[in-house]
């Protein structure tokens, strides 16, 4: 295997940047780089020293940096790796990277430092998502969710499950050769009992799954409604700014307008659509078809009517496409009409212009989340999924066990169970493909 480089720290002006280098040449290739190369061999694992950094080729000094080296397979990739903490900033760091080219070093690829850390059995594939889930955690809530599963929680979990399976698999397939054996006689009861109590452990993963990943995403929460109910008005205020353009004039809003905020703790991906009617312009009409782009992908929607409309009508026509969606029913300047003790139930009394019910909005947007009894404002428990990818494989394998429970015919059930485990094994990386590692590392930054 090769020896890469990058720098692990964001670009841009900042006080430190961190390159790091791994692979089998990479102390060697530091050794070139460094003014002092006897004192760098006497230098320790895990002990740092300044270094003055030079060009391998021409000897011009590039900066002084503090040198770490890392002994595999103690290190983040399980390979010998050097960091070096040199200046930040843009010309800097990218010199040094510059330098470890001419040393020897190949540029990383996105996400290749954590691939080899899997790669090299550092961490399963669980951990390894859950590292890209921590450094594009966006709420405090995302940020524990993914540094339980960077523990090992989840492929824990997911290990101990499989290897179960895996052990009753073999039970199972021990009595199709030795039908006569003392060890086959009662095992159809037992099997039944034992996938059961498997898929429920499944079950029990997939149950915070939604809610996991909503925490970690942010919750896409789209207002919507006919034009001139005031849907951008009720995104400012919940925004408490200015951020939609308001006006008198129907169809102001023409395209939608995403922005994140947070409330008590859990992130809110906010999108203000343009209203929803038959009658529109060409242009307003292709605002419209984005809306309810928007409006199938939301977690939430929140359904603005204007007091005194015809809210019947408008439900009706909403309903037949999005009546799968979870929905807050929302009536808004109910101050210009003194309607607030009228409304239907179910029906929130809203004010943008006062800032009545912005309150029980908050509340309703965020149990929206909580529903399931997490608290944004406390540690989470147990093992928690942080892609949808793991949630999928999870639907899958409970598929798979489902099927056993409801087949008669030991080699039929023996198959499920193994599909089920295969399943399992995608989800730490037990069993993957390289198409698989390459989707997933794909999406992670380079320096990673």
């Amino acid at each position: 295997m090769d020896t890469i480089a990058a720098v692990s720290t964001p670009a841009g002006i900042g006080a430190v940047a961190i390159v790091r280098i791994s692979g089998p040449d990479s102390w060697a290739i530091v050794r070139r780089m460094v003014a002092a190369a006897g004192r760098f061999d006497k230098l320790e694992p895990r002990k740092n020293s300044l270094f003055a950094i030079v060009h391998p080729l021409t000897g011009d000094q590039i900066d002084r940096a503090l040198v770490v080296k890392y002994r595999e397979p103690e290190s983040f990739t399980g390979e010998d790796v050097v960091e070096l903490q040199c200046h930040g900033g843009l010309a800097v760091p990218a010199a040094v990277c510059e330098a470890a080219a001419a040393a020897g070093a190949r540029t990383a690829r996105a996400g290749e430092f954590t691939r080899r850390a899997f790669l090299n059995g550092r961490i399963d594939l669980a951990q390894a998502e859950a590292v890209d889930g921590l450094v594009h955690a966006r709420s405090d809530s995302g940020r524990r969710i993914a540094l339980s599963a960077l523990r090992g929680d989840l492929g824990q979990a997911i290990t101990r499950l499989r290897v179960t399976l895996l052990e009753l698999k073999a039970e199972i397939e021990y009595s199709i050769d030795f039908p006569d054996e003392e060890q086959a006689e009662g095992l159809a009861g037992r099997t039944g009992s034992r996938i059961e109590e498997a898929a429920g452990l499944v079950r029990k993963l997939l149950e915070g799954a939604e809610q996991s990943l909503i925490l970690g995403r942010g919750l896409l929460t789209v207002i919507a409604g006919a034009p001139n109910v005031g849907k951008s008005s009720i995104f400012n205020r919940l925004l408490g700014r200015q951020r939609s353009i308001v006006a008198a004039t129907a169809g102001t809003t023409r395209d939608a307008v995403e922005t994140e905020t947070m409330l008590d703790g859990v992130l809110v991906r906010l999108v203000d659509t343009a209203g929803l009617r038959k009658k529109a312009g060409r242009v307003e009409k292709m605002g419209v078809e984005y809306s309810r782009r928007f409006i199938d992908q939301a977690d939430l929607v929140v359904f603005v009517h204007e007091a005194g409309a015809d809210f019947a009508k408008a439900e009706r026509e909403f309903l037949n496409r999005f009546s799968h969606k979870q929905v807050i029913r929302a009536v808004n300047k109910v101050d210009l009409l003194g309607t607030e003790d009228k409304l239907p139930e179910g029906y929130l009394a809203l004010s943008a212009r006062t800032g009545l019910g912005f309150g029980k909005l908050r509340e309703k947007i965020v149990r929206t989340v909580l529903a399931g009894g997490e608290d944004a404002d406390r540690p989470a428990t147990g093992p928690r999924l942080t892609s949808l990818r793991q949630k999928g494989l999870l639907e899958e394998a409970l598929a798979c066990l489902e099927r056993a429970g409801r087949e008669s015919l030991p080699e039929f059930i023996s198959a499920e169970v193994g599909s089920a485990c295969d399943r399992l094994g995608e989800i730490t990386g037990a069993i993957t493909s390289s198409d698989v590692l390459d989707s997933i590392f794909s999406r992670f930054c380079i320096g990673k």
